[in-house]
């Protein structure tokens, strides 16, 4: 369901703001440029796409709607009758309400600091007829408390554990291995420092410039990453580096990113942020230190709890 900017209450959000402030925290950053995003993706998809051969390079939408499709295969809930799954870092909900789409007897829950987040994520879900069965809390995915343990079958970050600390992610795995029943799914989709390739001097400021307009501490990196899981009891860990299959949809940011100047910059009536002008520059980054040129690569990892 497509959904207007003005639908979501996107003219609430505080237009003037001291572009020479302090840096940008997480919740400013996604309650200022979080709007914008309705330029990457009508259904606020919050990532990028999935590329399949054969399928039209050029439809954004469904590569963003793909992507969402290939998380849920890799969760392997086709023979549970009534699934519950877990996204940490839920941004405005997209995929929780493109799995209330698949999934009619799944129960479905995201988590997310940002208030602004919350607010416009639960009207998304009323407006798409699913707020059931999906809901949305405001909550740290590193301290998650409120969420009972050993319950979901699924918990995934898509794009989302950059912001968690360490390299290693330490704190979200742990939430992640607290919250999965015995038997149930983990799934992280996200950009990873491959861990064999150092950074040049160039490439390491343009890491650290990255970092700072995406509000990320560091990167997970991959060795890191699966030697914490091992540790915390995991098994079948599974590694799968999908930069091709991101590219296409990497390739839009151009295109959308001269679209915007024109229609949000030049003719908009909204303030241009320094949330708004990181989000802006971040993607336009990304290719100088991403492969094949950096470390920096996409990668979908799994793993299932004993």
């Amino acid at each position: 369901m497509t959904t207007s900017n003005a639908a979501i209450g996107v003219e609430s959000i505080p237009a003037e703001v001291d572009p020479v402030s302090s840096p940008v925290g997480l919740e400013q950053y996604y309650s200022e440029a979080g709007p914008d995003y309705a330029r990457w993706s009508r259904e606020f998809n919050m990532h990028f796409g999935y590329y399949r051969i054969g399928a039209n390079p050029l439809n954004r939408e469904a590569m963003l709607e793909q992507m969402n499709a290939e998380v849920l295969a890799r969760l392997r809930v086709d023979d549970i009758a009534r699934p519950q799954l877990l996204d940490l870092g839920c941004g405005l909900g997209a995929t929780l309400r493109s799995f209330a789409r698949r999934l009619p007897n799944a129960t479905l829950c995201g988590v997310t600091r940002v208030p602004w987040q919350v607010e416009q994520a639960r009207a998304l879900n009323r407006a798409a007829g699913c707020a059931e069965r999906v809901r949305v809390v405001e909550a740290d995915y590193e301290d998650s408390a409120l969420l009972p343990g050993s319950t979901f079958d699924g918990v995934y970050a898509l794009e989302s554990s950059c912001h968690a600390r360490r390299a290693d992610k330490a704190a979200l795995l742990q939430q992640m291995q607290r919250l999965l029943r015995p038997g149930g799914r983990l799934l992280v989709a996200d950009g990873f420092l491959a861990g064999d390739r150092p950074l040049t001097g160039l490439q390491q400021r343009i890491y650290r410039k990255l970092c700072e307009c995406w509000v990320i501490e560091e990167l997970g990196q991959i060795p890191l990453f699966t030697a914490r899981l091992e540790q915390l009891g995991f098994t079948g860990i599974k590694v799968e580096h999908l930069q091709r299959r991101v590219a296409p949809s990497v390739a839009h940011v151009p295109w959308v990113t001269v679209k915007f100047l024109v229609t949000d910059v030049l003719l908009g009536d909204r303030a241009m942020t320094r949330a708004r002008w990181n989000n802006l520059l971040a993607p336009l980054l990304l290719p100088f230190v991403s492969d094949p040129l950096g470390p920096m690569t996409y990668c979908m990892i799994t793993a299932t709890k004993v």
